[in-house]
């Protein structure tokens, strides 16, 4: 939908007068989110990964497609329905398989394929982050090492589909618990932490060793948990209060205790663990709180995404469903940091590689706002805490013939 914006000029007064004539209304129109490029304005899509991660990503994604149904997923002025979006997958899938050259693939490409470039909000492209899934020490039971809990989905935390009220609010939600007989907001990170509001409920799920791990599983919306028993299991998200996520390091800046060029990860644990008498109120700034299910850890190690299949290191992306559907095929541009496996950084370069809309994210809003997943292990973390960069999104979806009837 194109949004016209209007700016007025006020008449002054030699504008009124007769000798002179007033300013035009001036009409300015936002670019759309999403446009089909024209062939001439295609980029290199070059594949920096290996082709059998590809397959690996398209396996789920063709696993979530095949279980959806019939649904329309619109794309720029087009609608694709599932079966179009599955026959997308897999014709991309052969043309990276059966072309040798990034000539040859783009070529390919041209003839089978429309490509649609998304933009964000805050700019002309895209604006990339990255998630890792952490591997942190932790205890089925509370010990005086682990006394930090990981809490389950509280039985009172409802979503409530506001559309069965009025068909104005199509799509929207809300979440939130019943108090006298009113819906209240649900409890914030300093209620839960500090005030114990779950205290004694046993929603308590695994037990950690401090409030910084704690924090950092549920910016990464998961993780693997790493039992004094040699057990690995995993933490898979299984909802949130729905308060807006604000950021723990940014509080710090806003205090003047930190400046904002010097607050990581690192840095933040760090001062967190030098100053323990202000670590709750600091960790407190951000409201928003997530609840944990506990399984088996699968053999590969990674989380499911939003699409319920494990995600891929490298190929998938949460985005903003509301903004860009799940399961579509994409192509991704930015410049990403680089790390060896011990986590040791080596800089940052240019990264280009066919990905899918796999994921959703609590802070990933907006049409073009792009959280990539690289997997866990030092490596992932190194780099996944230095991403934070503008770049290039772009869908691809076969095309086909237009419908005569």
């Amino acid at each position: 939908m194109q949004i016209k914006i209007y700016a007025f000029v006020l008449p002054t007064a030699l504008a009124m007068s007769a000798c002179i004539t007033p300013s035009p209304i001036v009409e300015r129109v936002a670019p759309p989110p999403v446009r089909r490029v024209p062939a001439k304005e295609w980029p290199a899509l070059r594949d920096d990964l290996d082709a059998a991660s590809l397959s690996r990503a398209v396996e789920k994604d063709l696993a979530y497609l095949k279980g959806l149904g019939d649904k329309g997923f619109v794309v720029a002025d087009s609608t694709f329905n599932t079966q179009q979006v599955i026959e997308s997958v897999e014709a991309l899938l052969r043309a990276r398989q059966e072309t040798k050259t990034p000539e040859e693939f783009v070529a390919r490409l041209q003839i089978e394929f429309d490509l649609f470039r998304v933009a964000g909000t805050t700019g002309p492209g895209a604006f990339f982050s990255s998630y890792y899934q952490p591997v942190l020490p932790a205890s089925p039971v509370r010990t005086a090492r682990f006394a930090f809990p990981l809490y389950g989905r509280p039985p009172d935390l409802v979503n409530i589909d506001l559309e069965a009220f009025n068909p104005k609010y199509k799509g929207d939600s809300l979440t939130a618990r019943i108090e006298g007989g009113k819906v209240v907001p649900y409890f914030d990170r300093r209620t839960i932490d500090v005030a114990k509001a779950l205290e004694g409920k046993k929603l308590e799920r695994a037990w950690l060793e401090n409030q910084f791990d704690r924090l950092d599983l549920h910016i990464q919306g998961g993780g693997l948990l790493q039992f004094p028993d040699g057990r690995l299991m995993i933490a898979k998200y299984a909802g949130n209060n729905a308060l807006p996520y604000k950021s723990a390091g940014m509080a710090l800046v806003g205090s003047g205790a930190m400046r904002r060029e010097d607050v990581n990860k690192e840095t933040l644990k760090k001062y967190l663990a030098e100053h323990p008498e202000g670590e709750s109120w600091i960790l407190s700034q951000n409201p928003r709180y997530v609840f944990f299910d506990i399984g088996e850890a699968p053999a590969d190690g990674e989380p499911f995404g939003t699409i319920q299949q494990a995600l891929t290191p490298g190929r998938s992306l949460a985005v903003d469903p509301r903004a860009t559907a799940l399961g579509l095929p994409a192509f991704i541009s930015f410049s990403m940091a680089q790390a060896d496996e011990q986590g040791r950084v080596l800089g940052k370069s240019k990264t280009s590689r066919l990905a899918f809309t796999q994921d959703t994210g609590g802070a990933i809003l907006g049409p073009g706002r792009v959280d990539l997943y690289l997997g866990h292990g030092p490596q992932a973390k190194a780099e996944a805490a230095r991403v934070w960069d503008e770049g290039e999104l772009y869908l691809l979806l076969k095309k086909f013939p237009a419908r005569t009837r």
